[in-house]
């Protein structure tokens, strides 16, 4: 593993919000409803058909939303999921949260991450992020017993923030392993873990971590389009914001084995993790793509994905596959 490897893993033990599991995210801010009003607002919540056990899923404006999108063998959206629970007609959000030590003491740099089960308000919990989708539960799962789980849990006060991200050892809990586990509460079936990525410098981060370099629970699992309910935060319209997921895809897929994280990644002087300022730029126009459009795409709308890929070939360059990085479904593919 390289030294640039080595440091850049330790900058995303110390950052901010890894989608396999979740710490405190900075401010954003405003936070539009974008989608997902009902005509009838009987029993809304602004007009949002908000109920108790739907999966609230986030995007962080942080570093590490681009880094951690890079474990899994596949592209995933979002990078924190919670749930969302009605009480006395205010929707909040139940999410397992993890905080770095202002003084780290631990040899092991996630040892210096600690957190619990938190609950807050949802307009609160959306301000700190750069998007924010509600979808409904696996169906036949029961709310009121997905919701009892959880609420005991946070009644308990006893939750520790897993920072080892170990989704089979449920003594401590990251968000996505509190949200399946409180899916299976209420008789629901949760998402299956996926393998990770088996790209050289993904698995050499992932040792230096010391979190499991075989599969994770990503986020984005929890958010199939036909449950969704509703979307919210800074940007203009959903469009934007899955344009903006379809760039973070784009640049998932030219990460091939022949990149390393500081293609992604940069380093200042400070020893400040960020993206590298190319990429920003790219993700941000993306994300206006669709602004002049009358008709704009939804999610899922195959021109999204063309139009983002031609704006990468316009900034980066043409992209054939590159090198193919193994994958643990397919490892004849590993590169030599």
């Amino acid at each position: 593993m390289s030294r640039f490897a080595r440091v850049v893993a330790l900058g995303l033990a110390l950052s901010a919000v890894p989608s396999v599991g979740c710490f405190k995210s900075g401010p954003v801010g405003r936070v539009n409803i974008l989608e997902g009003r009902t005509k009838d607002t009987r029993g809304t919540y602004l007009g949002l058909p908000l109920k108790s056990g739907q999966v609230v899923l986030t995007e962080s404006p942080d570093t590490t939303s681009f880094a951690f999108s890079l474990i899994p063998e596949k592209f995933f959206p979002f990078t924190h999921v919670a749930i969302l629970s009605m009480e006395d007609g205010e929707p909040w959000v139940y999410d397992v949260t993890g905080g770095v030590a202002t003084i780290p003491t631990h040899s092991r740099m996630l040892d210096n991450v600690s957190g619990t089960l938190f609950r807050r308000p949802l307009m609160e919990y959306a301000s700190g992020n750069m998007h924010t989708e509600i979808y409904e539960p696996p169906p036949g799962t029961d709310r009121a017993r997905m919701i009892a789980y959880v609420q005991k849990l946070y009644a308990g006060g006893k939750v520790a923030f897993d920072n080892r991200f170990d989704h089979r050892d449920h003594s401590a809990l990251y968000c996505s392993e509190l949200v399946a586990l409180a899916i299976e509460a209420g008789g629901g079936e949760a998402p299956r873990p996926v393998k990770n990525s088996l790209h050289p410098s993904v698995q050499g981060a992932l040792k230096f971590l010391g979190v499991p370099e075989d599969e994770s629970l990503p986020v984005g699992l929890f958010a199939p389009q036909d449950r969704f309910v509703a979307a919210l935060g800074p940007f203009q319209s959903r469009t934007q914001a899955w344009a903006y997921f379809a760039a973070k895809r784009e640049i998932y897929r030219r990460f091939g084995a022949d990149q390393r994280l500081g293609f992604v990644l940069s380093l200042s002087g400070q020893g400040e993790l960020g993206v590298r300022p190319e990429i920003v730029a790219y993700a941000d126009e993306a994300s206006h793509l669709f602004d002049a459009d009358p008709n704009p795409p939804k999610p899922g709308d195959p021109r999204i994905a063309e139009a983002t890929v031609a704006l990468a070939n316009r900034k980066f360059g043409p992209f054939d596959g590159g090198t193919t990085v193994a994958t643990q479904s397919s490892p004849a593919t590993r590169a030599p």
